[in-house]
């Protein structure tokens, strides 16, 4: 997968832009879609693996979900992703509710859409799924964009250590583009000022913790890619 991310001042039209380009033959042509609806208490949404088609688990419904049509809501909310993968002892690609991970990138995508309004808003939500119900993936980089804000997210499941996961989401500069294709490349970003970024609070201390990082937890050279998603020959 291949993203271009371009806030409104840097667009002709003013407006925020998201591509998303998908260098593989099977998905040509795929295009979902959920309608708006109003659930009874008590509904529950069925989450299958888009890359894997499994049973993963399901999850309770909220009262409203909004109309979501490919990687757009009806509410002007846009998600795209790339995979970076990360560290092979994070990953919970392919486990399911029996391992405690229910939700995978592209339900996570999906599911977040039926329920977010902005960009802020689709980062709490993505997050709070996957520390509530666990992720069933491996390291993944999003792009979220709404009328006003574009920002790039990138998260990392816990592996077998602990359930949900750690994360870094930064907001492209109005006047600015950026681009992301499989491989993790946000680097420092301490201290995360709420208005420009947005980070897991554990996102240092879990990597001190299971001996990933050996600096300090204020340490303002601390990476995100470095430490979770180290350059390969694949990635580079």
């Amino acid at each position: 997968m291949h993203q271009l991310l371009v806030s409104g001042g840097a667009a002709a039209d003013g407006h925020s832009h998201i591509s998303y380009n998908a260098d593989d033959a099977d998905l040509y042509g795929a295009l979902s879609h959920w309608p708006a609806a109003e659930h009874v208490n008590g509904s529950m949404r069925e989450i299958y693996s888009w890359d894997l088609g499994i049973f993963l688990g399901d999850i309770p419904q909220p009262p409203y979900t909004f109309n979501v049509m490919g990687n757009a809501n009806d509410q002007g909310l846009v998600i795209g992703e790339t995979t970076h993968g990360g560290l092979e002892s994070l990953s919970n690609l392919g486990k399911t509710w029996l391992n405690g991970t229910v939700i995978d990138y592209g339900q996570l995508i999906w599911v977040t859409l039926q329920r977010a309004r902005t960009a802020r808003e689709a980062i709490t939500t993505m997050t709070d799924l996957a520390n509530t119900y666990g992720y069933a993936s491996s390291m993944e980089g999003f792009s979220i964009a709404d009328a006003n804000e574009v920002w790039y997210m990138e998260l990392i499941g816990k592996g077998s250590f602990e359930k949900g996961v750690v994360w870094v989401a930064l907001k492209v500069p109005d006047g600015y583009i950026s681009a992301h294709a499989n491989q993790a490349r946000i680097t420092t970003f301490q201290p995360c000022d709420p208005k420009d970024c947005m980070a897991a609070p554990d996102v240092v201390s879990f990597a001190i913790k299971h001996g990933f990082y050996r600096g300090a937890l204020n340490d303002l050279t601390f990476s995100f890619s470095d430490v979770y998603d180290p350059v390969t020959f694949e990635g580079a």
